[in-house]
């Protein structure tokens, strides 16, 4: 079942990649960037996505599994492919689990400090973006929101009080009861996560790739526009963006943040359509590089996981279609098929092109005559007489009766 996840998850993100990437906008802002742009756009991307690869095997490592630091780093490479896909952040820990001993509850609670690494290191980084913009004071709430969110993840993950508080009240509903068996495990790697040394080294890894992200905005704004931007103000645009996102979640943060940044922009004397077009260049560059890259990496590296996947699916088709044969054949030999009028769509239906069906036979209308002797007369009485029966359709009808009924 597992296994089929990730066939799952594959046509999904080629669905949502359709959906998501403007083919259109993207093929225009490439030619409309010089070469240099492009390959330091590439070079970023690259640089980013294995900054963010070392910082998910840094946190698998923190959380003391066994896992090496390339497999940890190509689990999450791999795992881009899905990036497109609200809940794609889920199939790292499925690939981590590839590698040694590591189940996927143990290698879920990286995801946990990862989300809470992000969300302080946007919101201070947020709070210096608009004091260097002298911003007013109610700028300040978004990111205050991400940063008392924050807060309250890490004490739950330090104090075991608050851990149980969490138990107790997950264990008022029969949906999350089944999960509290396993959950000292989760709740020891958390606590291993939540040390301060952790959380500081994960802080930095997310203002390096905040600062990577900040640093490719810039550049496809001056781009792709006339007015273009300052290195400050990108960092603005782009850090409170993410904190609207963090602020207002919805999965991916797709809507949120793309429409904040398209109106920082705006205000900043860049048209609403051309800021429009910007952000949409960088959301279609972003996952379709990750779904490429994921892509590459995740047949180069886990190919036998995949070859493993569409082998059960085979299986579980071979399986499917003689279940289906035999529960067919056993409903009609049953007489359910005419009871009921099932499978009336497996019938023959006669159409133009089938050639004529043969016509039935003639049958000619006989009789056939018995003799019929009662027991005790003889075969002069008048009770001892010859019966024409006709070949007829009903119930047989001695003639003599029919004539007393006359």
């Amino acid at each position: 079942m597992r296994r089929t996840i990730l066939l799952i998850i594959a046509l999904a993100v080629l669905i949502a990649v359709i959906f998501y990437v403007d083919f259109t906008t993207l093929f225009d802002a490439v030619s409309g960037l010089n070469r240099t742009t492009l390959i330091l756009l590439l070079v970023l991307a690259t640089i980013s996505a294995l900054t963010r690869a070392a910082r998910w095997a840094y946190y698998l490592r923190a959380a003391q599994l066994d896992i090496a630091w390339h497999d940890g780093m190509t689990s999450y490479l791999a795992g881009m492919t899905a990036a497109a896909v609200p809940g794609g952040s889920w199939l790292p820990v499925r690939l981590a689990q590839e590698h040694g001993n590591v189940k996927m509850r143990q290698a879920a609670p990286a995801l946990f400090i990862a989300f809470v690494a992000d969300i302080m290191a946007i919101s201070l980084l947020a709070w210096s973006a608009m004091i260097l913009n002298h911003k007013p004071g109610n700028y300040f709430l978004l990111p205050g929101i991400g940063l008392t969110m924050a807060t309250l993840l890490v004490v739950m993950g330090r104090s075991e009080r608050v851990w149980k508080g969490a138990d107790r009240f997950l264990s008022r509903f029969r949906l999350t009861r089944k999960l509290l068996p396993k959950e000292e495990d989760i709740h020891a790697s958390v606590s291993a996560l939540m040390r301060w040394p952790v959380i500081a080294r994960g802080v930095a890894f997310s203002v390096a790739t905040t600062l990577l992200a900040a640093t490719t905005l810039f550049f496809v704004i001056n781009g792709l526009t006339f007015r273009g931007v300052s290195p400050i103000e990108a960092f603005y645009v782009h850090t409170y963006a993410e904190s609207a996102a963090i602020a207002l979640p919805i999965p991916g943060g797709i809507g949120v943040s793309d429409s904040s940044m398209a109106g920082l922009l705006a205000s900043l004397s860049i048209g609403f359509v051309r800021a429009t077009y910007v952000v949409l260049t960088i959301r279609s560059v972003d996952l379709l590089y990750k779904t490429i890259v994921g892509s590459l990496i995740l047949v180069a590296r886990y190919h036998g996981m995949l070859a493993s996947v569409l082998q059960f699916r085979r299986r579980a088709g071979h399986v499917w279609r003689t279940g289906r044969r035999w529960t067919i054949t056993g409903v009609r030999f049953t007489g359910l098929q005419s009871t009921f009028g099932i499978f009336r769509r497996h019938s023959v239906v006669a159409t133009d092109s089938d050639p004529p069906a043969p016509p039935a036979p003639f049958v000619p209308f006989t009789s056939t005559t018995t003799d019929v002797r009662i027991e005790g007369t003889s075969p002069d009485s008048p009770r001892h007489a010859p019966i024409t029966r006709p070949l007829q359709y009903g119930p047989y009808v001695d003639p003599r009766d029919r004539q007393r009924s006359e």
